[in-house]
């Protein structure tokens, strides 16, 4: 629902997406007018309230019209219904949740077949990791400050925080989780929340943050610690502009309402915790759930311990939130918690395990050497860092003028730098970040890292590969599950590859069974040498090819970086095909395919699928099992759900097994399921 601030009235879209993913989307020409005072003088009758914003609603023919068909059409399977409500604050403060089906007159968010949530979107928002079912950790927060008894907003006066109530009924529902409290003396303070969030090596998956909260003029106040302990009220936007800048940020949040000792209720914070929600959500936390009224401790407590113990199931957030609800459906503020979520699937996590069959599978195909597979960027993300993260440094350097959700894209990003500039230029400014941010890690580095063992002289050049090379030698030295070096293992004939280092062919030469690669390069360019295919020798294990598609930085006008480049190199690839090896040919078209190191919506990614399936036999890919991993399954428009159809789209269905996990761990496993086959 899209608020009209000239109609007062919101402007709604209806949409139902099926099993088989068709849409029906539906505009009704009437606006929904919200009557807010007439819901206030209301407040204190549920019931009342309840039947007339049902009424407000489902007043609209063509809404309960929608809604009916698309119940119907669901029959038993449960239902997400999501309400994306684009329209000023206030309207947030509006009980969704008593909604009622306009046929039996029962509350929707309590119905077992339904999943009731706030869908909120933003174009602000940036990509949030998936991390595994089995390395959640929590971060609990209970504001107690000393002297929070001398507030009183709005005439109502703050009762001193229960704090190893809070603590211990925290640690209750998360049982599971690896928790961490803070809260007290002064600890629960927003530099020390902010900090802890930002350790990016041991992040935060849920924060669970009991503080009292007010409103200001539709502003939340949180009633944080000061460092002497005494009470911080906090305003929401400080707390939202910390979020924002967290490089990795949790992806669920539970906000509750302060509980005196002894005390039955929370104390009413006025609906602060549900106006912070969406505030949070923009920020880029993938769900958040808050409490949007007076709670009891008894509903709370029942639903935190219900909702954690079928989050841990699977993650789907919508879903642990209807079954929590349904375990308080009999008390009278069941409909206090709100679930505002940005999840179109409403899943938080993914659990990463390949079935027996595809490791079975992928082993078959080695033993038989039609097993190819295709490298990513990712792979040296951990020695010169993602392309995400380098695009991120360059728009913030040169200030660019680019929506927030496309600052990590690559592609773009150098597009941009590309305006007004050569192509020769743009590759430049790569060699020099390159070898500036090597340069300024080891000036950073501490005596264990390990750019601190790279010799100087390396570092005094202007070529970045060699210190590249070096640092990948020192990280397979200390790290037996190093993706290159793993990757070197295997008995692979013909390696693809849009990386543009040596790293690969470094790692066969020093493989346990040392390899001779045959380093070769797709033409896409005039700058690109062409090789004649017939003569070269066969590849074979032993003497593997090592096929780089865009380029290597031995030769920096071959490398494709732009959005222009990923253009013309596609249209290389069609007019280009002669100078493809058949042996190159034949392993992208006969083999099983192993995507690694890609997130599905690179420009890296998409440009090579696209150019795989541009070949005259590329029917013939139906045949095989493939498998997509990705070094950082995060996506703002590409969820596994959509990522799995998207693929077998085209590669048929059971054709196409997607392990959201590092690169480094389905390695670890292929060595361990693969038998024979493995490395």
């Amino acid at each position: 629902m899209v608020y009209d601030t000239e109609q007062d009235a919101f402007d709604v879209s209806l949409r139902y997406t099926g099993v088989d993913t068709v849409d029906w989307p539906e505009h009704p020409a009437d606006l929904l007018r919200i009557d807010l005072p007439g819901l206030a003088d209301l407040i204190d009758d549920d019931d009342a309230y309840a039947e007339a914003l049902t009424r407000m609603v489902f007043g609209n023919t063509e809404i309960a019209r929608f809604y009916e068909k698309a119940m119907a059409a669901a029959h038993t399977a449960a239902v997400h219904v999501r309400l994306h409500v684009d329209g000023p604050s206030r309207f947030h403060s509006v009980r969704w949740e008593l909604l009622r089906d306009p046929m039996s007159n029962h509350p929707i968010a309590t119905d077992s077949t339904v999943l009731f949530s706030r869908y909120l979107s933003s174009a602000d928002w940036r990509p949030i990791p998936v991390r595994k079912a089995s390395e959640q950790v929590a971060l609990v927060v209970v504001a107690a400050p000393d002297d929070v008894g001398e507030y009183a907003p709005g005439g109502r006066e703050l009762a001193p925080v229960d704090l190893i109530g809070e603590r211990d009924r925290a640690r209750d529902a998360l049982k599971g989780y690896r928790t961490e409290v803070i809260g007290g003396g002064g600890t629960a303070t927003l530099a020390a929340i902010t900090a802890r969030l930002q350790d990016r090596d041991d992040p935060i998956d849920v924060l669970y943050l009991v503080a009292h909260g007010a409103l200001t003029e539709d502003v939340p106040l949180l009633f944080l610690e000061a460092a002497d302990g005494r009470a911080d009220p906090v305003d929401a936007r400080r707390l939202v502009e910390a979020f924002q800048h967290l490089e990795t940020k949790p992806m669920l949040a539970v906000l509750m309402s302060c509980r005196s000792a002894g005390a039955g209720t929370a104390s009413d914070d006025g609906g602060a915790l549900a106006g912070l929600g969406p505030r949070l959500a923009g920020a880029g936390i993938a769900a958040v759930i808050a409490m949007q009224g007076d709670v009891t401790i008894t509903t709370a407590q029942t639903f935190a311990q219900k909702f954690f113990a079928e989050f841990a199931d699977d993650g789907v957030v919508d879903r642990a939130v209807a079954i929590a609800r349904a375990a308080v459906r009999d008390r009278p503020d069941w409909w206090v918690p709100v679930l505002f979520s940005r999840l179109r699937s409403g899943r938080t996590y993914y659990r990463t395990e390949v079935g027996g069959e595809t490791w079975s599978s992928l082993a078959l195909m080695m033993r038989t050497g039609r097993f190819t597979p295709v490298l990513g960027p990712g792979f040296a993300d951990g020695i010169v860092g993602s392309r995400v993260e380098i695009a991120r440094r360059w728009a913030r350097r040169w200030q660019m003028p680019i929506a927030p959700s496309g600052k990590g894209n690559f592609a773009q990003v150098a597009q941009y730098l590309r305006v007004g500039r050569s192509p020769g230029e743009v590759r430049a400014f790569l060699m020099d970040y390159l070898m500036s941010d090597l340069r300024e890690k080891r000036r950073r580095a501490g005596k264990h890292d390990l750019i601190a063992e790279v010799p100087q002289h390396l570092l005094e050049g202007n070529d970045p590969e060699p210190v590249i090379l070096e640092l990948g030698r020192l990280l397979r030295e200390r790290d037996p599950d190093e993706p290159y070096r793993a990757a070197a293992a295997l008995p692979v004939k013909v390696y693809v590859t849009t990386g543009w280092t040596d790293l690969l062919q470094q790692a066969l030469r020093a493989n346990e069974q040392p390899k001779d690669p045959v380093t070769l390069c797709f033409p896409w360019n005039d700058t690109v040498e062409q090789v004649d295919p017939h003569t070269l020798e066969p590849p074979t294990v032993a003497k593997p090819w090592v096929y780089h598609l865009f380029g290597r930085l031995d030769n920096p006008d071959s490398v494709v970086l732009t959005e222009d480049d990923h253009f013309e190199w596609l249209t290389a690839w069609i007019e280009q095909r002669p100078s493809i090896p058949p042996a190159v040919s034949a392993s992208l078209m006969k083999n099983s395919l192993m995507f690694l190191g890609y997130r599905l919506d690179d420009w890296d990614f998409r440009v090579v699928f696209q150019g795989i399936k541009s070949f005259g036999g590329s029917s013939r890919l139906r045949a095989n099992t493939h498998v997509g991993v990705q070094v950082r399954p995060e996506s703002q428009t590409i969820e596994p759900e959509a990522a799995q159809r998207y693929l077998e789209s085209y590669f048929g269905e059971d054709r196409v097994s997607l392990f959201w996990s590092a690169t480094k761990d389905f390695l670890r496993e292929l060595r361990a399921n693969a038998g024979d086959g493995g490395p």
